[in-house]
């Protein structure tokens, strides 16, 4: 993953309930326990966790920029199948990415307006395609299609 720890580490608050620092940010608690493993510790308490916790970035296995690079691609309106063979992933992969993706829409949509520069037309796309690709939506096409 590439992300950048101290950015990150310096958003981050302990979710330890019996810790004097729970949900406060910036109080300067907050100590790298592994850069390696993009762990964090709260030195008041000792709680460790990992900094994607909680986000769409968490438990990924893939590179972060690939995964980001994938979304972006499908948001341009690149095709699924051209998008895994010019990234090398498997569109179960790039599934389980969207279904993630549309887990913490609010989050993506801010990342693709403000790192990313994407236009309102161009995000609304991505989401549109997302949505379509939902299993919810593959379940009526197939019930609608034996019925």
């Amino acid at each position: 993953m590439a992300l950048d720890l101290d950015k990150y580490q310096a958003q981050q608050c302990c979710d330890n309930l019996e810790c004097q620092y729970y949900t406060k940010t910036g109080e300067d608690n907050i100590r790298t326990h592994s850069r390696q493993h993009q762990q964090v510790y709260c030195k008041s308490c000792n709680n460790i966790w990992v900094i994607t916790k909680g986000t769409f970035f968490y438990n990924f296995q893939a590179p972060v920029l690939l995964v980001l690079e994938v979304l972006r691609l499908l948001s341009e309106g690149m095709g699924l199948r051209a998008v895994c063979r010019t990234k090398g992933v498997t569109p179960d992969a790039v599934g389980s990415w969207l279904l993630k993706a549309a887990a913490h829409v609010h989050e993506v949509t801010l990342y693709l307006e403000r790192a990313r520069h994407l236009p309102q037309g161009q995000i609304d796309a991505f989401w549109s395609y997302i949505f379509k690709k939902s299993p919810t939506q593959r379940r009526r096409k197939r019930t609608r299609g034996h019925g």
